[in-house]
């Protein structure tokens, strides 16, 4: 299987793809617009983002189904679409995906918390969380369970994937700094949560999303240090700046590929970005790791 030669291969540093989100926005994409009905409305647009990154350097790109859990969709009332929407998906990679690269199946939070924040329970994680990776396991060659918040949560994803797919699995938490460290929203604490996953079925450990690049070099010293597992990071490109009703991201791309570029000397295994990267960005990053 190419991933795991890859992660075998200690020379070989994996390039992840960047935002899927904002560039839809630079393309128009309105805010609250749920961006996985592109699939089916707008595929051309999806396909291009996707074939950008790819075209950029990526070894890896991801699907736009990061919203495509039964229990998102129904917040939207549109449920009803999540198999076209994913069969969508599916199409709309695989057509561009170069010989050499990989399709990685983006799971992301249902976005329901359990009580008291919520009233998810375990079961309906696991229902939908299932229900998603059935109609995606066709057509991807690994996975990566993303941006999760509570590590409850996580964990039930990782059953409900593993109960259908024997394939590889990137779990991926989303954490905030505080005075006291790293911490996901829920409480949970970087250690605990890198500890609970070194005794999961997944074979690399990572962590995305709400920090920025210089924040996510110092997480990663720490996390480095809590488990043999390979980590993957795709950080934000900074922190958000709202003007009106627009979202930005203004961290110079050069800024944010030096500190990926530390974070492979650290021990990164796979690198990428999430909000506000972009192509240029991966393309940037390409050129660091084959100067290495």
């Amino acid at each position: 299987m190419l991933f795991q030669n890859w992660l075998n291969d200690d020379s070989k540093i994996i390039l992840f793809d960047g935002a899927m989100g904002t560039e839809l926005i630079k393309r128009g994409l309105k805010p609250g617009k749920v961006s996985d009905l592109l699939n089916i409305e707008q595929p051309e647009i999806i396909s291009e983002i996707h074939k950008s990154y790819y075209d950029a350097g990526s070894d890896m790109c991801q699907t736009n189904t990061f919203g495509s859990t039964p229990m998102n969709l129904k917040r939207h009332n549109i449920e009803e679409l999540i198999g076209k929407i994913t069969d969508n998906a599916l199409k709309n990679i695989k057509d561009v995906c170069p010989s050499g690269c990989l399709i990685v199946g983006d799971i992301g939070p249902t976005g329901e918390f359990r009580p008291p924040v919520g009233n998810a329970s375990s079961d309906q994680w696991y229902s939908s969380f299932s229900t998603q990776a059935k109609l995606l396991e066709k057509g991807v060659d690994l996975w990566h369970i993303e941006t999760i918040s509570d590590l409850e949560e996580i964990l039930t994803a990782i059953r409900a994937v593993r109960d259908v797919s024997n394939k590889p699995l990137i779990a991926s938490i989303t954490y905030k700094k505080t005075k006291r460290g790293f911490f996901t929203i829920m409480g949970d604490s970087l250690e605990k949560c890198i500890n609970t996953l070194n005794n999961e079925d997944v074979d690399v450990i990572g962590a995305n999303c709400t920090l920025g690049s210089h924040d996510m070099v110092d997480l990663l010293k720490d996390a480095i240090s809590f488990t043999n597992k390979p980590f993957s990071v795709k950080p934000n490109a900074g922190q958000p700046v709202v003007k009106g009703d627009k979202t930005y991201y203004e961290q110079p791309i050069d800024e944010f590929a030096n500190d990926v570029k530390e974070m492979i000397g650290l021990g990164a295994k796979i690198v990428g970005g999430c909000c506000g990267t972009s192509p240029e960005t991966i393309s940037t990053i390409r050129e660091i790791i084959n100067s290495l």
